[in-house]
Order: C-alpha cells, then structure tokens, then sequence
C-alpha cells in the first residue's frame, strides 16, 4: 500500500513539475509577443547614402520601407537636420540647408502585410550653393495599424536615414592637412595599472565630411604587437568623433608604444604615436614602507636587547 501511494505521489510530482514548464513556456512566449514592435518588423534601403551634389541640378534616390509584420503599418516621416552620427546619445539640433533643398513623394505612408513601398527622395540643390559638405536624416516613425491587445498601448519608436551630400571635388591630400588626431588617452605618463581603455579623438576642418577607419596598434618592450581595427565612423565638416578600445594585448610588461593609424580614403592615412608605462608605484611604495617599518623594529629589537643585557649584568 505504502509503494502505490509512493508511487501516486512520484507521477504527481512528474505531472504538476509538467504543467509548470507548459506554463512557463506560454509566459515567456506572452512575454516576448508583447515585447514586439512595428520596429522590428521594419526594414529600410539604404540606412546611410553619400551623395554627389552639383549645383543647379537635380539628384533623385529611391528609399525603399518593406513591413515584414502580418498587419498593415503606417509611417510618418519627418526631414530634420539631426547629426544621427554624433556621440551624445541625445541629438542635438543643428542647421542644414540640405532640408530645404529635400521634399519626399510621401510623408505618411500606409504598407500592406509583407509588402514593400519605395519613396522617392528628391534634393533640388540650388545654383549658386558653396563648396561644402551637407547633410539631413530622414527619421521613419512606425505606427501600428492596430493594437494587439486591447490594453496595451502603441509604442512608437523611430530611426534614422543618414543623407550625406557633398558639393565640390574631395581632394584626398588637402583632407589629410585638414584632419588631426587628439586627445589620446593614455599618452606620455606613467600609470599605476594597465588603462582599462584607450581614447583618441579626430577632428574635421575640411569642407566636406570623410568616412574614418582607424587601425590601432600596441607593441610592449621586447614582445609582439597587437593591431586592431576599430569601428568606421563618418566626420561630419567642423565636427569630431571620439573612438574608445579596450586593449586585449599582454598586460605584464612595463613599457608600451602606441600607433595610431587612421584611413580617411582614397588610400590615404594619417597618424598618431605615442607611449605610456605602467609601473605599479603604489605597491612598491607600500612594500618600501613595510621595508623600513621592518627595519626600525629590528634596529629597536637589538638595541632594546643590548639594553636588557646592560640591565642584568651591570
């Protein structure tokens, strides 16, 4: 009798251990359909465009939006003059005659289920506009055609489609006299631990932005080096960038020497070098201080004991 019960209990504990991972299952799926938004059923050609503008003509692209979602979405877009490739994470306003030279065949726009509209962009740049680079974004505001639940309320997100337009010829070897490296951080100074980052800025004075690839490499004293290539990012004409490595490289040695090599096209570089050393002076000061703490009491150790004997014996 005491087996069966057992027993009874056992296929309990199987089939209460079931519906518990049944229903779990169907929460994180709840979870995870409720955590969805027409933004991640939105995709958009192209996200970035480089342009060649000539003064007094008319230049024409297609930007094409496709719903991936099974319901219809609406988009309202919206020309403004944000720098989406700025470092702050909020955008900071900025003006850009580029917007008015810039009108779209549709500001709102209704796709169907797993369809694809194209928008055409069309830019009239003016005759008599200066030699310099332009740009705009286009921000795409989806909006669900209907909520999936009845309380749940319409999140709306939007993103960025970066226009670059450049007016006049890029000369690759007067943008290199117009580009600097600075801010390099750790440069020149002697450190008590190994930087848990590597910074360095790089600043545009040309009239036009460039697209930026730096290579960074770290040789210590008497080992292999390491290069790494970090992240493009585009400079905007009066504007910088600030790059930010977390080096990977062998930490046990003391001497570093760092090289700084940043293609701005065409084939052309420009560089930066510089060193640091890491020395943990902190420690050795504190042993040096045990050191001498130690000496003291030893010193007053025999001279306590010469004392004591002095004492005895008269």
């Amino acid at each position: 009798m005491k087996k069966i019960l057992y027993k009874k209990q056992n296929y309990s504990k199987v089939l209460i251990f079931l519906v518990l991972i049944i229903l779990q299952s169907l929460i994180i799926n709840h979870k995870s359909t409720y955590a969805a938004s027409p933004m991640q059923s939105l995709s958009v050609s192209p996200v970035i465009n480089d342009l060649q503008l000539i003064p007094g003509k008319k230049t024409t692209f297609p930007l094409i939006i496709r719903n991936n979602n099974n319901a219809p979405i609406g988009i309202h877009t919206e020309t403004t003059g944000y720098d989406i490739t700025g470092e702050s994470s909020q955008f900071e306003q900025k003006p850009s005659e580029m917007t008015s030279w810039t009108t779209l065949s549709q500001d709102d726009i209704l796709i169907d289920p797993k369809q694809t509209k194209t928008v055409t962009v069309t830019i009239n740049t003016p005759s008599n506009v200066k030699q310099s680079g332009y740009y705009e974004t286009f921000f795409l505001t989806p909006i669900g055609h209907q909520q999936e639940y009845a309380n749940t309320p319409i999140i709306l997100s939007r993103f960025g489609v970066l226009v670059l337009g450049t007016v006049g010829k890029l000369n690759y070897n007067d943008l290199s006299k117009k580009v600097t490296i600075s801010d390099i951080t750790p440069s020149l100074t002697i450190l008590n631990t190994f930087p848990q980052n590597i910074s360095f800025t790089v600043a545009n004075k040309y009239f036009t932005h460039f697209d930026a690839k730096p290579f960074i490499t770290i040789t210590p004293l008497f080992a292999n080096s390491q290069t790494v290539e970090l992240i493009d990012k585009h400079v905007l004409p009066g504007s910088e960038r600030i790059w930010r490595y977390l080096p990977t490289v062998a930490k046990n040695h003391i001497f570093y020497q760092m090289h700084l090599a940043v293609s701005i096209g065409g084939g052309n570089q420009i560089f930066a070098d510089s060193w640091f050393v890491v020395l943990p002076y902190k420690k050795a000061l504190l042993l040096l201080v045990i050191f001498i703490l130690l000496y003291i009491c030893i010193i007053k150790r025999k001279r306590l004991g010469k004392f004591m004997k002095i004492l005895i014996k008269g």
